[in-house]
Formats: structure tokens, sequence, C-alpha cells
């Protein structure tokens, strides 16, 4: 595994608000995103997945530290230089009306675009690449709101893909799909952190899914934000507030 650190967070404390009412979900917490990478975020709902999330891809500011992006302050890039650098990937949100898929997925080239907003052959190419990978060939010119709901989270990790980011953040990207789909999608997660050399950060409540695939799991829990290998979380109790009945 590359050991390039892609991401980085120096006691970031992360969530809403301002200086004098503000909702913070954990301490402030150091944390390192590789190339190469998958890392599970996990947590009971509402322990701040999300805004963990948005914070990390620069949607929202962190309320205390810094967010790093490849050395330079996360607040400090445009939001197109961040659009091509971070994909934050949400299962839930506004479909748009007579978009077909592939137009949809072709959205994740829009950073690269010009004055005029062409499509160049490279872009084709990364489309025709990510609906491959994805296997939306056979509804690529179906819209998006006639899809099923785990056929239209394929059409949001291709739009992603076709991105071509380094720093892929998911959140809950196995909601909508099958045990078999589920299993097919971190297994594409993995192959695309290895051979793309990217850093993946996807939250999921399935601990098989995130002790399997995942490298490293890191855990929300109690307002403290924790992070183990996969192979040592169970033994190290990270995992313990799954089995509690209360």
């Amino acid at each position: 595994m590359a050991e390039h650190v892609l991401l980085k967070c120096k006691e970031l404390g992360f969530g809403y608000g301002g200086l004098e009412s503000s909702t913070v979900f954990a301490l402030p917490f150091d944390f390192e995103l590789r190339a190469g990478e998958v890392v599970a975020l996990m947590g009971e709902n509402g322990c701040g997945k999300s805004t963990l999330l948005k914070t990390l891809a620069g949607r929202i500011p962190a309320l205390a530290g810094a967010v790093l992006l490849q050395g330079g302050l996360l607040k400090e890039f445009s939001i197109r230089d961040l659009a091509k650098r971070i994909a934050l990937v949400r299962m839930s949100g506004i479909v748009p009306d007579r978009m077909t898929a592939r137009e949809f997925v072709s959205l994740g080239r829009s950073p690269y675009a010009g004055i005029l907003d062409g499509r160049s052959v490279e872009d084709e190419l990364a489309v025709d690449a990510a609906l491959e990978l994805l296997e939306l060939q056979s509804f690529a010119d179906r819209t998006v709101t006639s899809l099923s709901d785990g056929e239209r989270s394929r059409v949001y990790l291709a739009e992603a893909v076709a991105q071509q980011v380094q720093i892929l953040l998911l959140d809950e990207p196995n909601a909508f799909l099958d045990i078999p789909r589920s299993h097919r999608l971190f297994k594409l997660l993995k192959k695309l952190a290895a051979e793309r050399n990217m850093g993946i950060v996807v939250s999921t409540h399935s601990v098989e899914y995130a002790e399997r695939y995942c490298d490293r799991i890191m855990v929300i829990h109690g307002g403290v934000v924790r992070v183990e290998s996969a192979a040592s979380a169970r033994a190290s109790g990270l995992l313990d507030w799954t089995e509690s009945e209360g």
C-alpha cells in the first residue's frame, strides 16, 4: 500500500454552528487518509458521520483545527480545484428530470470543462469507462428518475468515478443495494483504491463489509473518534458498541 498522505486532519472538530451556539459531534482528532486505502466510517445514527464527510469534502467548515489536502489547507482551495480532487457521493438528493444516466455521469467531467462546456474525447472516454465499471451500459439512455434506488446509487458513484478524483467520500453507498451488489461495490472500492491510488472513506452500518473489505475502520462513538486497522478493530474493542443492547 502506498504511504502517500492525501488528506490530513489536525485537531479537527466538526459539527454545525458558530462560536456561541454550535453542535460538536466529537473531541478534536487527528487522521491521515493515505493513497491506496479504503477506510470504513462507522457509528450510530446521529453520531455525525455525514457531517464529518461534508467537512472532509469542504462542504462545511471545520469548527476547530484544520483539514489539509495534499499539504495545503482545504479551505483555501477553489470549488473547481476541490472538485478535481475530492468527490462526496450521497445516495439522496434532488433527481434531475429528463436527464439520462449517461448525461448525469457526464456531470463528473464539469470541473474540467472549458468556457463553452464542451466535452473532449478524454471526457467521453472517462464517462464510458465509468459506465462500464458500474455496469450501467444497459440503461445509460434511460432517465435517472426511471431507475430503481439501487440502479440510481450506481449512477451517483459512476459520476464520481468519471470525475477522476483522488479522494472519494461515500455516504452509505450500499443503503439501497442488495447483498450481492453490496459485496461487488466494496470489491470495486478496493480495486479503485489499489489501481488508481485513491483514498476512500465509506460510511456503512455493516461490520462485515468494514472488516472484510476495508483497510482501517474509523468509529465515532461517545463523542470520540477512534481509528484502528480492520484486522485489529474487534480485538481492540473498537467494535464493542455494535454489540451493545442499549
